[in-house]
């Protein structure tokens, strides 16, 4: 009886309750599942599901758990006997979890540590990706696909850049842990040699911070920051984007005989963005963001301009600077900061636009640094004159037809420099200052030739398009009385200045003209208030013959034209008649890094392209 209820009771439990089945589902939502699907060496501990299952095809797991090395061996001379393809993808994913685990190991008397196991991966991936074969090449859709392609990228950057230096490749055999592979250097768009650099970075180490968008390009290769030493008379770090590519020749037959080879290439994205490879064109990984982060890393720089406005001191000479080196056959557009303010804060618009496929090409960036403390004029002649300075020093032969399509995009007072070195005044200035003739002031040749330096402008003839960006055509209604009065207890002008500023007070004094400079040397907010003589003759003056001018003018949220202002500048002042192109944008005076405001940039250095390769 006993017997039988046990039995019974069993038998009810038994239909009542569910065992888990040897095979079957846990509900535990998206998220979990995605993370299974998408496991890999190189976001787990373990391989991908399709490693795995490679794995059991040839009976390989206990194998890969217990010796791996052996298991890389065992593999490698199956994947030479069977066509499939994944093979390979698991021979680079296995290399890659040995390499991330830190072993090492004697292989034929050769010692194989982490860096040679990278190197096996990144070649295997390769081999996966571009070798042709009788299975046909990966579909980019197929989730091995991208796995390879980031085992590529990864396994590159580790293998030569775990210390931060290119170690020494010259040519010799490698060992893997299947037999051997010379690496050697090979192509490089790098302005300057490897050996040069101070230090070599995988982009991927650095987290990007002040910037809205961290620009990335997909594609093969480890993208990295290469940098020189800080130069201590350039204003922001040497450094460039580069990629790092590991171009393989030869199969799994020549690695296991010892005679594949590999080149170390270096890849400049503002060079190239694609190379071919085996008939297959390749794009390059890229991250232009990095680097432009990791040059303005300087707390200095964001100080500098009103370091500059207030002691009236350059820390670093004036003039143009470059975040890359000259690169010919590419346009300049150049960028000019307004009061206050220095070149690291265009850093939203270099972001955006040097990362833009179609103006990577064609453009390039230069920045100019000045002290905006100045009087305009100063400023301007001195802007003048570093243009063509460095227009000299980049094309002394006059030889690069881009160099003679320039753009120059200025904010607020940089755009009364941008108009002063695009227009010709002729004796506009001169005559609203003075109310008379060059001729008529009978002034000495020196005092001529001081007057005609401030007073009277040509256009650099090189600048074929200009770019406003909440300019005071007309003057700042900042720019009060007492503002003027605390700007010249607040700057203190350089010596030369003062001494010009000496000089022209001595001119005035002798032809008796209403004296501007009786209270001294005025600075850059005396020469933008309403009114002032200088700017109503500018405002009033065409563009240079050749020269296409635009408008970007701010209006504070919930303000319209004509009405309206940005803090600083009204709608009235930055208002231009006869530009190509007025746009207005819902913003504070510091416009330059509105998303807009950068879009509104981006077309019209596509237009100016356009209308250039219409020219040709």
């Amino acid at each position: 009886m006993n017997r039988f209820l046990v039995l019974a009771a069993a038998l009810l439990l038994a239909g009542g309750c569910s065992t888990p089945t040897p095979v079957g589902v846990n509900r535990l939502g998206v998220r979990q599942a995605y993370l299974q699907i998408n496991q890999s060496a190189l976001n787990s501990r373990t391989t991908s599901s399709q490693t795995l299952a490679v794995l059991h095809r040839y009976d390989l797991d206990k194998d890969a758990a217990n010796d791996p090395l052996t298991c890389i061996r065992r593999l490698h001379e199956i994947a030479g006997r069977d066509d499939r393809r994944d093979t390979l993808l698991a021979l680079s994913e296995i290399c890659y979890h040995c390499g991330k685990k830190g072993m090492k190991s004697d292989v034929d008397g050769q010692r194989v540590g982490p860096m040679n196991l990278y190197v096996a991966a990144a070649i295997y991936s390769y081999l996966y990706l571009l070798e042709a074969g009788k299975e046909p090449l990966p579909s980019p859709f197929d989730r091995e696909f991208r796995i390879a392609c980031d085992l590529y990228n990864r396994s590159v950057a580790l293998a030569f850049l775990e210390r931060k230096r290119l170690p020494k490749l010259e040519g010799g055999s490698f060992p893997l842990p299947v037999g051997k592979v010379s690496l050697d250097h090979g192509i490089s768009d790098l302005p300057w040699t490897p050996d040069s650099y101070q230090h070599f970075t995988p982009a991927d180490e650095f987290l990007i911070r002040g910037l809205s968008v961290r620009n990335r390009s997909g594609g093969l290769g480890a993208p990295l920051v290469v940098s020189r030493k800080r130069q201590l008379d350039f204003p922001v770090g040497d450094a460039s984007a580069a990629t790092l590519f590991l171009r393989v020749e030869g199969g799994l037959k020549e690695i296991t005989n010892g005679c594949c080879k590999a080149w170390a290439d270096f890849y400049s994205p503002l060079v190239r963005h694609e190379i071919v490879l085996n008939g297959k064109t390749v794009p390059i990984e890229t991250d232009m963001t990095s680097q432009l982060a990791y040059v303005l890393e300087n707390p200095a720089l964001w100080s500098l301009g009103l370091q500059m406005f207030r002691l009236g001191q350059m820390p670093y000479p004036a003039g143009i600077y470059t975040i890359h080196p000259y690169e010919p056959g590419k346009i300049p557009v150049v960028l000019v900061h307004g009061t206050m303010s220095s070149p690291v804060w265009w850093a939203e618009m270099l972001n955006t636009l040097s990362s833009d496929p179609l103006l990577r090409e064609k453009v390039q960036f230069w920045l100019y640094l000045y002290d905006s403390g100045k009087p305009i004029v100063v400023s301007a002649r001195n802007f003048h004159e570093a243009l063509e300075s460095q227009i000299k020093k980049c094309d002394p032969g006059g030889v690069d037809p881009a160099l003679k399509n320039m753009v120059v995009i200025g904010h607020s007072q940089g755009g009364l420099l941008t108009r002063l070195v695009s227009t010709d005044t002729g004796e506009a200035i001169i005559q609203k200052l003075t109310g008379k003739t060059l001729q008529e002031l009978n002034l000495s040749p020196e005092e001529k030739a001081l007057v005609v330096r401030y007073g009277i402008f040509k256009p650099v003839p090189q600048i074929r398009r200009v770019v406003f960006i909440s300019t005071p055509h007309r003057g700042s209604f900042l720019a009060s009385s007492f503002a003027r009065k605390v700007a010249r207890w607040f700057i203190r002008l350089p010596q030369d200045v003062l001494k010009t500023g000496a000089e022209m007070l001595t001119v005035i004094k002798r032809v008796k003209l209403p004296g501007t400079l009786s209270d001294g040397m005025p600075t850059s907010i005396d020469s933008m208030a309403p009114g002032n003589p200088l700017l109503v003759a500018v405002s009033e003056l065409p563009a240079a013959p050749g020269v296409t001018a635009h408008s970007i003018i701010a209006v504070k949220p919930g303000m319209t034209p004509p009405d309206g202002d940005d803090g600083v500048v009204k709608y009235s002042s930055a208002h231009l008649e006869g530009v190509a192109s007025e746009f207005v944008v819902p913003s504070e005076h510091s416009c330059q890094g509105n998303p807009l405001t950068i879009e509104e940039v981006r077309r019209i250095l596509l237009e100016h392209l356009k209308a250039v390769k219409q020219q040709e």
